[in-house]
């Protein structure tokens, strides 16, 4: 039965096989059929648990005002599964979340970041309460972390809870989706972060894909194409990999930003590590134009020369879709 329950891609599938289950429940008892009495009492304790967040859902909504913050923090993780459960109450819970970004403690900050992350993803009017009233306030949050002093509660290699600044700019990646005005606000969020910390770098990769994900603006998106380019010079291979991965989405938006990386992204080609190789090579085939087309080609062939003989082929092919193109 949960199986069954777990397989049903929409409410009316799910209602129609409870409704059968039950149909065979009520049977099994007129019958006083002993033998299945634990189970079906285990299927009925499984049905009613199935409502259970419409249930608790005001209960939970009380606790979110609790004078505790790890109440608080609780119960805002609480709502984050029940509006996964059943979406349609996330409008319950608007106001509620919109205060959770108004709070000092960090571990609700968070939560309700992530609270409010998740609502506007389910609840059109919840994106827009949270666009129109709490977008200054995030904004505002960040920058004061980013220029907060030191505090050892929440220091990570230096930098004042890394993970509070990739919720917040999580938030306003999603906020800013599609609205210039929205976009405009977030422009002079900066972050004083190092490159040569794991913390640093993270915080810079959720700036870099926040700038990717907004309404358009030339500046930022140069800022951020910078910041890629500076992660290629790494010397963790998964920080490389991951700037080229976003470098190939980035020249979508702005391939002159990218096309000043180039030699970098041609140094990364003759990387010792397969993936970071071929994921360059690839970029390098986007890269490609009429005007560098003779440079470009010209180093993969001298590349070709001397590269390993399970590349050859990969780099091979490249060059022929290049000339072709």
């Amino acid at each position: 039965m949960i199986r069954a329950i777990r397989a049903c891609k929409t409410a009316a599938e799910e209602r129609a096989v409870v409704r059968k289950e039950c149909a065979s429940i009520r049977a099994s008892i007129s019958e006083n059929d002993q033998d299945y009495m634990h189970r079906n009492l285990a299927k009925l304790m499984f049905i009613h648990m199935l409502e259970m967040a419409r249930d608790l859902a005001p209960e939970v909504e009380r606790l979110l005002q609790f004078r505790d913050p790890n109440i608080r923090k609780k119960a805002a993780l609480c709502t984050i599964r029940i509006i996964k459960k059943v979406p349609d109450l996330a409008e319950n819970f608007i106001n509620a979340a919109a205060a959770l970004l108004k709070e000092k403690h960090h571990g609700v900050l968070i939560t309700g970041a992530q609270l409010c992350t998740d609502m506007c993803k389910v609840s059109t009017e919840a994106h827009e309460h949270f666009r129109k009233k709490c977008l200054d306030g995030v904004v505002k949050l960040l920058r004061d972390l980013a220029n907060s002093p030191y505090a050892p509660e929440y220091d990570i290699s230096g930098i004042t809870d890394p993970l509070l600044h990739i919720r917040l700019l999580r938030l306003l990646y999603v906020l800013g989706q599609g609205d210039a005005d929205a976009s405009d606000t977030m422009n002079d969020v900066a972050t004083k972060t190092e490159t040569n910390k794991n913390a640093g770098n993270a915080i810079l990769y959720e700036c870099v894909a926040t700038i990717m994900n907004i309404e358009d603006n030339g500046g930022l998106r140069v800022l951020a194409v910078n910041i890629l380019g500076r992660f290629l010079s790494s010397r963790d291979n998964n920080i490389r990999y991951v700037a080229l991965n976003m470098l190939m989405k980035a020249i979508s938006l702005d391939s002159q930003a990218v096309q000043r990386h180039r030699a970098t992204i041609l140094e990364c080609v003759k990387d010792p590590d397969a993936s970071i190789r071929k994921r360059a090579l690839e970029l390098v085939y986007l890269l490609v134009n009429e005007s560098n087309a003779k440079p470009l080609t010209k180093e993969l062939v001298d590349y070709l020369e001397v590269s390993d003989p399970e590349f050859k082929g990969d780099l091979t092919a490249k060059i022929c879709s290049i000339v072709e193109k």
